[in-house]
Protein backbone atom coordinates (compact mmCIF):
# COMPACT_ATOMS: atom_id res chain seq x y z
CA UNK A 1 0.00 0.00 0.00
CA UNK A 2 2.68 2.66 0.82
CA UNK A 3 4.41 2.02 -2.50
CA UNK A 4 1.10 2.42 -4.41
CA UNK A 5 0.35 5.70 -2.60
CA UNK A 6 3.79 7.10 -3.50
CA UNK A 7 3.29 6.26 -7.19
CA UNK A 8 -0.04 8.12 -7.33
CA UNK A 9 1.55 11.19 -5.75
CA UNK A 10 4.50 11.20 -8.14
CA UNK A 11 2.22 11.46 -11.17
CA UNK A 12 -0.10 14.07 -9.66
CA UNK A 13 2.64 16.49 -8.56
CA UNK A 14 2.45 20.03 -9.87
CA UNK A 15 4.96 20.52 -12.66
CA UNK A 16 6.06 24.06 -13.51
CA UNK A 17 7.24 25.52 -16.81
CA UNK A 18 9.81 28.31 -16.51
CA UNK A 19 9.18 30.03 -19.86
CA UNK A 20 6.40 32.60 -19.40
CA UNK A 21 4.98 32.41 -22.94
CA UNK A 22 4.16 28.69 -22.65
CA UNK A 23 2.99 28.64 -19.04
CA UNK A 24 -0.55 27.41 -18.60
CA UNK A 25 -1.28 23.74 -19.14
CA UNK A 26 1.48 21.13 -19.02
CA UNK A 27 1.44 17.39 -19.55
CA UNK A 28 4.53 15.23 -19.49
CA UNK A 29 7.49 14.20 -17.42
CA UNK A 30 8.63 16.01 -14.28
CA UNK A 31 11.64 16.21 -12.05
CA UNK A 32 11.70 18.04 -8.72
CA UNK A 33 8.54 19.95 -9.62
CA UNK A 34 9.77 21.16 -13.01
CA UNK A 35 9.04 20.06 -16.56
CA UNK A 36 11.87 17.66 -17.35
CA UNK A 37 11.92 15.09 -20.16
CA UNK A 38 9.24 14.75 -22.83
CA UNK A 39 6.27 17.07 -22.51
CA UNK A 40 3.72 19.52 -23.93
CA UNK A 41 3.14 23.05 -22.69
CA UNK A 42 0.39 25.45 -23.75
CA UNK A 43 0.08 29.12 -22.89
CA UNK A 44 0.10 32.14 -25.20
CA UNK A 45 2.45 30.00 -27.32
CA UNK A 46 2.81 26.21 -27.44
CA UNK A 47 5.75 23.83 -27.22
CA UNK A 48 6.11 20.08 -27.55
CA UNK A 49 9.38 18.24 -27.08
CA UNK A 50 12.25 17.93 -24.63
CA UNK A 51 12.39 19.90 -21.37
CA UNK A 52 15.13 20.42 -18.82
CA UNK A 53 14.65 22.26 -15.55
CA UNK A 54 11.37 23.74 -16.79
CA UNK A 55 12.70 25.05 -20.11
CA UNK A 56 12.67 23.73 -23.68
CA UNK A 57 16.01 21.95 -23.97
CA UNK A 58 16.79 19.37 -26.64
CA UNK A 59 14.65 18.63 -29.68
CA UNK A 60 11.20 20.16 -29.98
CA UNK A 61 8.67 22.25 -31.85
CA UNK A 62 7.67 25.73 -30.70
CA UNK A 63 4.53 27.36 -32.11
CA UNK A 64 3.90 31.09 -31.67
CA UNK A 65 0.41 32.55 -31.31
CA UNK A 66 0.58 33.91 -34.88
CA UNK A 67 1.19 30.43 -36.31
CA UNK A 68 4.96 30.69 -36.87
CA UNK A 69 6.81 27.52 -35.89
CA UNK A 70 10.36 26.42 -35.15
CA UNK A 71 11.37 22.76 -35.15
CA UNK A 72 14.86 21.89 -34.01
CA UNK A 73 17.22 22.13 -31.11
CA UNK A 74 16.87 24.26 -27.99
CA UNK A 75 19.21 25.02 -25.09
CA UNK A 76 17.83 26.70 -21.95
CA UNK A 77 14.72 27.88 -23.78
CA UNK A 78 16.57 29.41 -26.76
CA UNK A 79 16.98 28.17 -30.32
CA UNK A 80 20.48 26.73 -30.50
CA UNK A 81 21.82 24.47 -33.24
CA UNK A 82 20.14 22.97 -36.30
CA UNK A 83 16.54 23.97 -36.89
CA UNK A 84 13.85 25.01 -39.33
CA UNK A 85 11.79 28.19 -38.89
CA UNK A 86 8.49 28.46 -40.74
CA UNK A 87 6.91 31.93 -40.99
CA UNK A 88 3.23 32.15 -41.85
CA UNK A 89 2.32 34.64 -44.59
CA UNK A 90 -1.21 35.73 -45.41
CA UNK A 91 -2.22 34.75 -48.93
CA UNK A 92 1.18 33.27 -49.75
CA UNK A 93 3.28 30.18 -49.12
CA UNK A 94 5.12 29.95 -45.82
CA UNK A 95 8.57 31.52 -45.67
CA UNK A 96 11.11 28.89 -44.56
CA UNK A 97 14.50 29.51 -42.97
CA UNK A 98 16.57 26.35 -42.53
CA UNK A 99 19.99 26.31 -40.91
CA UNK A 100 21.76 26.99 -37.62
CA UNK A 101 20.86 29.19 -34.66
CA UNK A 102 22.92 30.60 -31.81
CA UNK A 103 21.45 32.24 -28.71
CA UNK A 104 18.05 32.45 -30.46
CA UNK A 105 19.47 34.21 -33.56
CA UNK A 106 19.88 32.76 -37.03
CA UNK A 107 23.55 32.44 -38.04
CA UNK A 108 23.29 30.84 -41.49
CA UNK A 109 22.84 27.65 -43.47
CA UNK A 110 26.02 26.23 -41.98
CA UNK A 111 27.05 25.83 -38.36
CA UNK A 112 30.39 27.47 -39.17
CA UNK A 113 31.23 29.63 -42.23
CA UNK A 114 34.28 27.47 -43.00
CA UNK A 115 35.64 23.93 -42.59
CA UNK A 116 39.29 22.99 -42.07
CA UNK A 117 39.51 19.55 -43.66
CA UNK A 118 43.23 19.07 -43.06
CA UNK A 119 46.36 20.83 -41.83
CA UNK A 120 49.81 19.30 -41.68
CA UNK A 121 51.38 18.81 -38.25
CA UNK A 122 53.76 21.79 -38.31
CA UNK A 123 50.79 24.14 -38.76
CA UNK A 124 50.43 24.62 -35.02
CA UNK A 125 47.68 27.25 -35.10
CA UNK A 126 45.03 28.32 -37.56
CA UNK A 127 42.78 31.23 -36.54
CA UNK A 128 39.96 32.20 -38.88
CA UNK A 129 37.92 35.38 -38.49
CA UNK A 130 34.85 35.87 -40.70
CA UNK A 131 32.82 39.02 -41.27
CA UNK A 132 29.80 39.45 -43.50
CA UNK A 133 30.81 41.93 -46.19
CA UNK A 134 29.41 42.75 -49.63
CA UNK A 135 32.67 41.52 -51.21
CA UNK A 136 34.49 38.17 -50.95
CA UNK A 137 38.12 38.41 -49.87
CA UNK A 138 40.47 35.99 -48.11
CA UNK A 139 43.70 37.14 -46.46
CA UNK A 140 46.36 34.76 -45.14
CA UNK A 141 48.90 36.02 -42.59
CA UNK A 142 51.74 33.51 -42.19
CA UNK A 143 54.11 33.52 -39.20
CA UNK A 144 57.06 31.22 -38.60
CA UNK A 145 57.20 30.66 -34.83
CA UNK A 146 60.30 28.44 -34.85
CA UNK A 147 63.16 29.40 -32.59
CA UNK A 148 65.38 26.79 -34.21
CA UNK A 149 66.70 27.51 -37.71
CA UNK A 150 67.46 31.22 -38.19
CA UNK A 151 68.39 33.51 -41.03
CA UNK A 152 71.64 35.50 -41.25
CA UNK A 153 69.95 38.25 -39.16
CA UNK A 154 69.21 35.83 -36.33
CA UNK A 155 65.48 35.49 -37.09
CA UNK A 156 63.47 32.47 -38.18
CA UNK A 157 63.12 32.62 -41.98
CA UNK A 158 59.83 33.99 -43.26
CA UNK A 159 57.38 31.57 -44.85
CA UNK A 160 54.81 32.52 -47.45
CA UNK A 161 51.89 31.10 -49.38
CA UNK A 162 53.69 29.41 -52.27
CA UNK A 163 50.74 27.91 -54.10
CA UNK A 164 46.94 27.64 -54.00
CA UNK A 165 45.18 24.72 -55.65
CA UNK A 166 41.44 25.25 -56.14
CA UNK A 167 39.07 22.30 -55.76
CA UNK A 168 35.91 24.42 -55.80
CA UNK A 169 35.18 28.05 -56.64
CA UNK A 170 37.65 30.51 -58.16
CA UNK A 171 40.00 33.39 -57.31
CA UNK A 172 40.16 36.63 -59.28
CA UNK A 173 43.58 37.83 -58.07
CA UNK A 174 46.32 36.95 -55.56
CA UNK A 175 48.54 39.67 -54.08
CA UNK A 176 51.61 38.95 -51.94
CA UNK A 177 53.03 41.34 -49.36
CA UNK A 178 56.15 40.59 -47.31
CA UNK A 179 56.42 43.91 -45.46
CA UNK A 180 54.65 42.87 -42.27
CA UNK A 181 56.87 42.31 -39.24
CA UNK A 182 57.59 38.56 -38.94
CA UNK A 183 54.63 37.89 -41.25
CA UNK A 184 53.91 37.47 -44.90
CA UNK A 185 50.56 38.24 -46.43
CA UNK A 186 48.59 36.75 -49.31
CA UNK A 187 45.36 38.49 -50.32
CA UNK A 188 42.81 36.66 -52.45
CA UNK A 189 40.26 38.99 -54.04
CA UNK A 190 37.10 38.45 -56.11
CA UNK A 191 36.74 34.96 -54.65
CA UNK A 192 33.78 32.89 -55.79
CA UNK A 193 32.30 31.25 -52.69
CA UNK A 194 31.63 28.42 -51.85
CA UNK A 195 35.29 27.65 -52.40
CA UNK A 196 37.63 24.87 -51.34
CA UNK A 197 41.39 25.15 -51.71
CA UNK A 198 44.67 23.53 -50.79
CA UNK A 199 47.11 26.15 -49.50
CA UNK A 200 50.79 25.22 -49.73
CA UNK A 201 53.26 27.04 -47.47
CA UNK A 202 56.80 25.76 -47.96
CA UNK A 203 56.13 22.00 -47.57
CA UNK A 204 53.12 22.42 -45.24
CA UNK A 205 49.52 22.12 -46.41
CA UNK A 206 46.10 23.41 -45.38
CA UNK A 207 42.89 22.10 -46.94
CA UNK A 208 40.16 24.63 -46.15
CA UNK A 209 36.63 25.20 -47.44
CA UNK A 210 34.72 28.50 -47.30
CA UNK A 211 30.93 28.11 -47.14
CA UNK A 212 29.57 31.59 -46.48
CA UNK A 213 30.32 34.77 -48.46
CA UNK A 214 32.19 37.66 -46.89
CA UNK A 215 35.69 38.55 -45.73
CA UNK A 216 38.05 36.07 -44.06
CA UNK A 217 41.26 36.86 -42.17
CA UNK A 218 43.36 33.76 -41.49
CA UNK A 219 46.36 33.74 -39.18
CA UNK A 220 48.60 30.74 -39.82
CA UNK A 221 51.39 29.89 -37.39
CA UNK A 222 53.96 27.34 -38.48
CA UNK A 223 56.71 25.95 -36.29
CA UNK A 224 59.49 25.28 -38.80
Amino acid sequence: MPLFYFTINSFSQECTVALAAIKGEYSGECKKGKAHGKGKAAGVDNYEGDFKNGLPDGQGTYTWSNGDTYSGKFIKGLREGKGLMRYKRSGAADSIVDGYWKKDAYVGKNEHPYIVHFKSKLVIELEVDHSKEFYNEITFFVTNTSSGATSTRGEAPKLKVDEIQMNKGAIGKITHNANHFKKTEAILTNVIIPARMKVIIDSEEIDIEFLEPGRYIINVRINK
